[in-house]
């Protein structure tokens, strides 16, 4: 892969009267490189991929397009990104210094309440996304129970089971509380605008302290599958949750969450290996017995 190359196509493409003057790899990714590109007028940030869709950063260009719909939060600007004709896979955005000051998290609680508060007639999504590397086929669903059920779990456990990290007997266990996911889950939430991967290192500082979210796989639904990712890996004191919690004056009811993180914990599971189902399985029992 000829980065240099794809960088200085990538920054035609989108910024045509922007000439590359420097670059320098941004550590931090697994899945995509990125780059910080310094052009004559300006700064950008840039990612390539060459192992991804055509649509790959298309759709994540119109995640951030619809969490920047809400006016709640902040995002980077898309500044252009690869056709479908395209050989190369490119994203540019602007570029955000990441400064994490004191009371940030506080404020992303509060906007984030606020984004959660833009709803949508229907749960899951108008087109099919991508969450790291996995396509996720969506659909606009009356119930929430049924979205979550037939478009997030029901694909991560047969995708375990065909890859041997479940077998059989503990594939029908996971499948069981899946079609019985309704016993705990609210049936009719509100349809949230939704980041979908809400872990510590996709939310950054800009310099005036105003959070950023990035990296998003947007779907519309319940309002805790957000917070539930968020306490998943950590990264999130209760700082944020009390700001959040007093935004949104909604409870936070935490009993649920790992329901909604199951479905992180089957991805991480799919893309790393078995040491994550040791996790799925204490989820499934807590529910199951």
């Amino acid at each position: 892969m000829d980065v240099k190359k794809i960088i200085d196509k990538a920054v035609r493409a989108s910024a045509r009267d922007h000439a590359v003057q420097r670059m320098t790899e941004a550590g931090g990714g697994d899945i995509n490189r990125s780059f910080l590109v310094d052009t004559d007028k300006t700064r950008l940030f840039v990612k390539i991929n060459d192992g991804v869709p055509a649509d790959f950063f298309e759709k994540e260009a119109m995640g951030l397009a619809e969490l920047k719909k809400t006016g709640a939060v902040n995002v980077p600007d898309v500044i252009g990104y690869n056709g479908k004709s395209d050989p190369e896979r490119f994203l540019v955005l602007s570029y955000i210094k990441d400064t994490r000051s004191p009371g940030a998290e506080e404020r992303l609680g509060e906007q984030l309440a606020a984004m959660h508060r833009t709803e949508k007639p229907f749960y899951g999504l108008g087109h099919d996304n991508y969450i790291g590397t996995f396509q996720q086929e969506n659909g606009e669903y009356d119930s929430w129970p049924a979205y979550y059920r037939e478009k997030r779990l029901i694909p991560q456990i047969g995708l375990a089971l065909k890859k041997g990290f479940l077998n059989e007997r503990q594939a029908e266990k996971h499948v069981r509380l899946a079609e019985t996911i309704s016993r705990w889950l609210p049936g009719k939430p509100c349809a949230s605008v939704l980041h979908g991967d809400l872990w510590g290192g996709n939310w950054m500082t800009g310099e005036d302290g105003s959070p950023y979210l990035i990296d998003p796989a947007v779907l519309y639904g319940d309002f805790r599958m957000d917070l539930a990712m968020t306490a998943l890996f950590g990264g999130f004191t209760e700082r944020f949750y009390s700001a959040y919690e007093a935004a949104s004056k909604e409870p936070l009811n935490r009993d649920i969450w790992p329901l909604y993180q199951l479905f992180y914990v089957y991805m991480h599971l799919n893309s790393f290996g078995e040491s994550y189902l040791p996790h799925a399985e204490r989820i499934v029992k807590r529910y199951m017995g």
